[in-house]
């Protein structure tokens, strides 16, 4: 099978949809808009544990993986918006992605998850 081939398979798994931008000497600059993708949990997520019943943590952060296709990859540090089909869009900041023929993933650090 092709890597062409394979990315086609994994593509059609991919419910999500990515825009991203890159900060740049003039400003920030799309990368991407409205590209498909696939968002999905690391191995080892954990939620911060508050220290007793009465503390309000006033944020949680957690990372994500982000799959794409070959062809999209990002940078350390790119802000990226992930919408999913219930109406959430994650919000977030990118690792480096690792491109393999098939897909690249990227680690994608979530800060805040807008609900619909």
């Amino acid at each position: 099978m092709t890597d062409n081939a394979c990315a086609a398979i994994l593509s059609r798994t991919y419910y999500h949809r990515v825009s991203a931008w890159r900060m740049g000497p003039d400003g920030e600059r799309p990368v991407c808009e409205n590209e498909k993708c696939a968002l999905s949990r690391l191995a080892r997520v954990a939620a911060p544990a508050p220290p007793d019943s009465t503390y309000v943590l006033p944020e949680a952060a957690y990372r994500l993986s982000l799959y794409t296709l070959p062809q999209r990859t990002f940078q350390l540090g790119d802000r990226v918006e992930v919408s999913d089909t219930a109406g959430r869009v994650f919000h977030g900041r990118t690792s480096d992605s690792i491109l393999y023929p098939s897909h690249c993933v990227t680690v994608v650090d979530i800060m805040e998850v807008a609900e619909p």
